[in-house]
């Protein structure tokens, strides 16, 4: 199935004339210039920069403050200083340094290098926040549990961007692009909430306070638990939500003056597909057609305007790839 969004260019062939065919040389030129090159270099770091601001708020000032941990290295970092006073700055870098270096030979060198600009970035905002002592500390323990979700969102949202600027917020994030690099796994959320799991089961033990009730001691690992939960959802959706799309199946005896509308206004390819209806035995046409979510105002429009007898269902589609949409990953 044809799914381009061209740039339309008006023709004197009359009102049947489509746009040229789009390939993917015209999408992705593969010549780019030094300076397009390093304006993405730029977008990326920037995405970095704020991406770091993020976690390193999120891990500091709500997580740790409020005496709970998440998984992977920021929760292996928490729990260190915590247990034995290690810098939150200091763990960052340390025990993200393998895994970094262990990127630049398995992963792509741009992953690596932005994934090793935004751990510097979350060391320098780690060391403000400890020199200042910025936390956000929450009195009641069903209070503490705004901490754990307003934390998951940072969490969540950061991964999602860093990853999608080419990079990672580092620890279980690269963690996770080798294991799905290596066993072609499917999803990099749930892949983090088992390693975030392995983490959070060990806190337990770090936070335990014999002064008080099981159920109380129990309080942290339910919100780390909690706080992994939410974030592996808030980094799935944001994927989804930027990979997802709208799908028209049209039944239509109009398919040519259909498929020829929503090729020149949507800029969109139609495939057509035999349709028969098994209690009529007439046979139609059914267009099939894949579509950004802002022109389904206007699609249903042009159904309404060229085939009012028209059928149409839509479906919302999770993830689209392929020309006009989004390369794979």
């Amino acid at each position: 199935m044809e799914n381009q969004e061209p740039t339309l260019i008006p023709t004197a062939e009359g009102d049947n004339a489509l746009p040229p065919k789009i390939t993917k040389e015209n999408i992705n030129p593969q010549a780019g210039s030094k300076r397009e090159e390093l304006m993405q270099w730029l977008k990326s770091i920037v995405v970095m920069f704020f991406t770091s601001i993020l976690i390193s708020f999120a891990s500091y000032a709500l997580i740790k403050a409020n005496n709970f941990t998440v998984g992977g290295i920021a929760g292996t970092v928490i729990l260190l200083n915590a247990g034995f006073g290690l810098k939150q700055s200091i763990g960052t870098v340390l025990l993200n340094a393998p895994l970094v270096i262990l990127s630049f030979f398995y992963v792509k060198k741009r992953f690596a290098v932005l994934s090793t600009i935004n751990v510097a970035f979350q060391t320098v905002w780690f060391a403000i926040f400890e020199q200042i002592g910025f936390k956000i500390v929450f009195t009641g323990n069903a209070d503490r549990l705004f901490a754990a979700i307003a934390a998951a969102l940072c969490f969540g949202t950061a991964i999602v961007f860093a990853l999608k600027a080419g990079g990672s917020t580092g620890g279980g994030d690269i963690l996770a692009v080798l294991i799905q690099k290596k066993l072609a796994a499917g999803s990099i959320a749930w892949i983090l909430f088992t390693i975030n799991s392995v983490v959070i089961t060990a806190s337990f033990f770090v936070f335990y306070n014999t002064e008080v009730d099981i159920a109380i001691n129990l309080l942290p690992i339910m919100l780390s638990i909690f706080e992994a939960y939410v974030e592996s959802k808030v980094n799935e959706s944001l994927t989804n939500g930027f990979q997802s799309a709208i799908e028209f199946k049209i039944i239509t005896d109009k398919q040519e003056q259909m498929a020829i509308a929503i090729m020149k206004e949507l800029g969109r390819g139609v495939t057509s597909l035999p349709a028969t209806g098994m209690y009529s035995k007439i046979t139609h046409s059914m267009l099939v057609c894949v579509i950004s979510r802002r022109q389904v105002s206007t699609l249903k429009r042009l159904i309404k305007k060229i085939d009012p007898d028209a059928f149409a269902t839509v479906s919302n589609v999770s993830q689209v790839y392929g020309l006009g949409f989004h390369a794979g990953e």
